[in-house]
């Protein structure tokens, strides 16, 4: 780390603070608003921000916030008089370290360092990201190319591709089944027309297929996915409808499979569609994948009761799922 931003309405503690930076060997710039500090990041990068919290106009609250949307990997330090201020009923940003003024140098240097270790970890998280990424890139690319190279050789491309979902992803093969036959029971139920069942079929059957393509250190990691690779990790829809696009039989399943991951009520991705904006057969198989996952052990968790994944479903509407559809899959489990 070696450039901090200091930012602060008052000039006798902006230039105290710009001293201890240059006695620790490092740059600093000042600021004395937020809307300043802001113009400043726009053509220049800090790895270090000191803000002060109670300034004119905009307070250092709403610019961490706006720091953490714009220059997440920029480390923050909270400076306030009044520790309460923080603590009050409203959103909170991130930050590494909380300075209560008055405050002296080596507790300044302490915050610093702080944000040095942080600073140094962040970068290595986007290391490691880029190398997920990379890898995933490759992996995609693989599949697609094993898929034609099946075709080649006249192989159905639905078989290549649980061919190659059961060497990588094995467990997912049998999800699908079973997703497959819930969405088709429920698009019977829905009376949606009988000429999409096929095409429902296979984007249940594959709507987790770019899974296959995310390295082993998401799918087989011990301990939870930090936001990073969660984030990483979603995008499997977005991977699973590249690979349908390369193929010549299923292409028309990539769009409701990208689709399959949104919410009803629009919080959900890769696209935030909401309501009727997503695809019909999405919203069926967003449902039957739910329900299915619900009532299946998992290696993190044990699996719960039908009814108990109902009363889930049903939580979640309008939200996250289409509660006509969750009605149907009500009526539909209660004649069996």
């Amino acid at each position: 780390m070696t450039s901090v931003l200091i930012v602060d309405d008052e000039p006798a503690v902006r230039d105290i603070m710009a001293r201890w930076v240059k006695s620790l060997g490092l740059r600093s710039h000042t600021a004395e608003s937020a809307d300043e500090a802001l113009a400043t990041l726009r053509t220049q990068h800090y790895d270090l921000a000191v803000i002060d919290v109670m300034m004119p106009g905009h307070d250092g609250l709403w610019l961490a916030n706006e720091m953490h949307r714009k220059h997440p990997n920029t480390a923050v330090v909270i400076a306030t008089a009044s520790k309460e201020l923080v603590d009050a009923e409203r959103p909170q940003p991130d930050f590494v370290d909380l300075l209560v003024k008055p405050f002296q140098r080596d507790r300044f240097a302490l915050a610093v360092d702080r944000g040095r270790q942080w600073r140094k970890q962040a970068i290595e998280e986007l290391r490691w990201h880029a190398q997920l990424s990379l890898e995933t890139q490759d992996l995609a690319a693989g599949i697609c190319g094993e898929v034609r190279t099946y075709a080649a050789e006249g192989l159905d491309e639905r078989d290549a591709l649980r061919v190659i979902m059961s060497a990588r992803i094995p467990d997912v093969v049998a999800h699908g089944e079973r997703v497959a036959r819930y969405a088709q029971s429920l698009a019977r139920e829905l009376g949606v027309d009988t000429s999409l069942g096929p095409l429902i079929e296979d984007a249940a059957l594959f709507h987790d297929i770019g899974k296959a393509a995310m390295p082993d250190a998401l799918l087989t990691k011990p301990s939870p996915l930090t936001p990073g690779e969660v984030a990483l990790m979603r995008r499997h829809v977005d991977v699973g409808a590249q690979i349908l696009e390369a193929t010549g039989s299923l292409a028309a399943a990539a769009p409701i499979v990208l689709a399959t991951h949104e919410w009803f009520g629009g919080g959900g991705y890769p696209q935030k569609l909401s309501g009727d904006e997503i695809p019909l057969a999405s919203r069926v198989i967003a449902v039957a994948d739910a329900y299915d996952a619900m009532t299946q052990t998992r290696a993190y968790r044990k699996r719960i009761d039908s009814s108990d994944a109902i009363t889930e479903l049903l939580r979640c509407c309008p939200v996250q799922f289409d509660p006509v559809i969750v009605a149907a899959l009500l009526a539909l489990l209660s004649r069996h």
